[in-house]
């Protein structure tokens, strides 16, 4: 959904300069020259947020601003002031601004204040959205995995103790299968391990696989190693 900002600024350079910065976005720029046109086009512009320069003479952009916060719709105000401008803090707060940009800035300072100020008043990006949602995903595949790892860790800790195996015969059953079968962390089967691995993949982003990889991986990779060092360990003892 597209917005608008109205610009005021006595300054012919910066109103083209904010014009140019937000042409490529959904942000449209409705700029006047002086205080009295901003408090004369608000009610017909609607805007839904307002940059205002503080050093127009009289209404300056603190002016603006007073009249903006006091309205029956007092959206986001965003004061601009010179680098060798006077810029009084005390007056920014008492009339309500939502913060302040010093000139000359950075376009992608500027987008980036005024985007936040847009969402903040409305609703949140679609990014935090998403983020939220993978999060919510991952928390729901890490149950999973520990309702998972709690059921084969209880049915793993059913089989028979290492002093039982000391007493029992070589060949017995059970002992063969215990020294036959591959350790697994936590209880896992390797099937099991991988149906989870595939489930959480389905679920998260990209970027959030990326994001957990580097924490991952070197976990996965020690644990297999283990695994296969005591697989050749077993072979060669037998």
């Amino acid at each position: 959904m597209s917005k608008t900002i109205l610009l005021a600024d006595d300054s012919v350079t910066i109103r083209k300069v904010v014009e140019l910065t937000f042409g490529d976005t959904d942000i449209r720029v409705e700029s006047v020259g002086s205080g009295e046109e901003a408090l004369e086009r608000i009610r017909a512009v609607a805007p839904d947020l307002v940059l205002a320069d503080v050093a127009m003479p009289a209404p300056s952009g603190y002016d603006i601003c007073r009249h903006v916060k006091a309205s029956d719709r007092p959206v986001p105000v965003l004061l601009l002031a010179g680098t060798f401008e006077p810029f009084d803090t005390d007056q920014a707060r008492e009339c309500g601004a939502d913060g302040h940009v010093v000139k000359p800035f950075e376009s992608g300072t500027l987008v980036q204040r005024v985007e936040s100020l847009l969402y903040r008043a409305t609703e949140p990006p679609e990014v935090e959205v998403e983020e939220r949602a993978a999060e919510k995903d991952l928390d729901e595949a890490l149950e999973t995995l520990a309702g998972v790892t709690t059921k084969q860790g209880a049915a793993g800790s059913a089989g028979p103790s290492p002093a039982a195996e000391a007493d029992a015969p070589a060949d017995d059953p059970a002992v063969v299968e215990a020294v036959e079968a591959p350790p697994v962390e936590a209880g896992l089967r390797p099937a099991e391990l991988d149906a989870i691995a595939r489930a959480v993949v389905e679920r998260l982003s990209t970027e959030v696989l990326r994001e957990i990889a580097w924490e991952v991986v070197p976990d996965l990779a020690e644990t297999i190693i283990r695994e296969r060092i005591r697989q050749l360990e077993s072979e060669v003892e037998g």
